[in-house]
């Protein structure tokens, strides 16, 4: 039986790579994916743009290509179902699912914010003296996800953080006493992978990226951390349960 392609016409590439995602839930482990120039025609791209967007997936492991065969469904890596609606750790959400991850590239930084940055991310309107602590997320072998958390030097020090890192600042924050955390502001987007960010998450450069910038905020309304976190598609399903609203009557 042959797989339903989702239909595009003349897609971005954000788009189409979506459809190719959608095409390999449907399918299974060695599963061969169509002939790409019927492929490319059925999903109305140029054969030049689906190959570099079926490129990423190989170097992502979501499919093997065999020279002179097809390329086939890969065995899948774990994904991870991540909700937004309770703020809680990538590590934590990883364990609770059975999933270990693994971090690399721990990076830690002294900064000094200046006053407009400062203000941008901590609404304070003074110059600030930070902790940029950045690293990569893995799961079985593949990065999935590159994470920066910046946080005044005041909220945590360089020895707590090298101490109990294990990919999650918010745990960190959870576990001190004098701080009482209330809620994050999240902002969700979709961007393709510069030079570096293809590097650190070893995908192709182009590669569409989900990116969430974060602040945390305590019950007095003081920012603890700012963050940005960039996932790979296909390693995570983000989900939100909304309330249903009423017409506004006339």
């Amino acid at each position: 039986m042959s797989p339903i392609i989702p239909q595009m016409i003349k897609a971005p590439r954000v788009e189409l790579e979506n459809s190719l995602l959608q095409l390999l839930n449907s399918l299974t482990p060695g599963d061969r994916l169509p002939p790409e120039p019927d492929l490319a025609r059925q999903l109305g791209v140029s054969r030049a743009m689906l190959r570099e967007v079926v490129t990423g997936l190989v170097e992502r492991g979501m499919l093997i290509r065999r020279q002179g065969i097809g390329t086939f469904v890969a065995s899948q890596t774990p994904f991870i179902d991540y909700g937004l609606e309770v703020l809680e750790s990538l590590d934590s959400l990883a364990k609770r699912t059975g999933i270990e991850t693994e971090v690399r590239d721990l990076t830690i930084t002294n900064k000094l914010l200046d006053v407009e940055t400062a203000r941008r991310y901590f609404s304070r309107n003074e110059e600030m003296t930070v902790l940029e602590i950045s690293r990569e997320i893995g799961i079985k072998g593949k990065i999935v996800a590159f994470l920066i958390d910046i946080i005044p030097n005041n909220v945590l020090s360089e020895d707590e953080v090298q101490s109990s890192i294990h990919g999650s600042i918010y745990d960190l924050l959870v576990q001190k006493k004098d701080i009482q955390l209330s809620y994050s502001r999240t902002e969700i987007m979709a961007l393709n992978a510069d030079d570096d960010l293809a590097k650190k998450l070893e995908v192709h450069k182009g590669t569409s990226l989900i990116k969430l910038t974060a602040q945390l905020y305590t019950t007095g309304e003081q920012i603890v951390d700012y963050s940005y976190s960039y996932f790979v598609p296909g390693k995570f399903q983000f989900h939100v349960m909304r309330r249903l609203g009423r017409p506004v009557e006339s």
